[in-house]
């Protein structure tokens, strides 16, 4: 996810409750998973398994429950008891729940020449692109993207959040659900079956 503008690090740290090491100075543009990370991303990370690819990745802002002896040129470490915690918080205040109040978001963007059947769901902040056919009872969830001349056959689902869970045994709820600030994009082109389902990413 990319943040509207660049966040100060300090800002965050201040959101989160956190000790903030290193690099006090920066601005994150986004928070991204581990192996998608890019310079000025922020990360998290609540296992040792992962530490080191973590903290030795692209990413300049790292969530992290352990205070390391070094902390590598330019990067920052916003210090919390519970990571996972952290990242929900930001998910939340960047991308919060926005209810549906029409079956077609006044907040969608539709191109010219599209075709929306009866029966479908256009989520808030969906772009599509222009001379597409979306047929009877398709979702396309909030902030998805669709390109032009794309057809989307009846009952498929685009957006919907990916199931994962965060696991620990430290807490009364052992599974927590890790809430999606991701999206689907979809390019020029493309044809979708019908009862398909295409899960946004966690993050992007």
């Amino acid at each position: 996810m990319r943040f509207p503008s660049p966040v100060s690090v300090k800002w965050l740290a201040g959101l989160l409750h956190a000790e903030l090491l290193g690099n006090k100075d920066g601005l994150a543009t986004g928070i991204n998973e581990l192996h998608k990370v890019e310079k000025g991303d922020l990360a998290f990370v609540d296992h040792p398994k992962y530490y080191g690819a973590c903290i030795n990745s692209a990413a300049d802002f790292i969530i992290i429950n352990i205070a390391t002896e070094t902390i590598p040129p330019g990067k920052a470490f916003l210090v919390v008891d519970q990571p996972f915690e952290a990242y929900l918080t930001i998910v939340r205040h960047f991308r919060p729940f926005e209810k549906a109040v029409k079956h077609i978001s006044d907040s969608a963007q539709t191109g010219e020449g599209t075709y929306i059947a009866p029966g479908s769901f256009i989520g808030n902040h969906v772009i599509i692109g222009s001379n597409c056919i979306i047929q009877p009872n398709v979702t396309i969830l909030d902030h998805c993207i669709i390109g032009d001349n794309v057809y989307i056959q009846s009952g498929t689902v685009i957006g919907s959040d990916a199931f994962y869970y965060n696991g620990k045994k430290d807490r009364g709820l052992w599974y927590k659900r890790m809430e999606s600030c991701g999206r689907v994009i979809i390019e020029d082109y493309v044809e979708i079956g019908a009862n398909c389902s295409i899960e946004s990413r966690r993050y992007a």
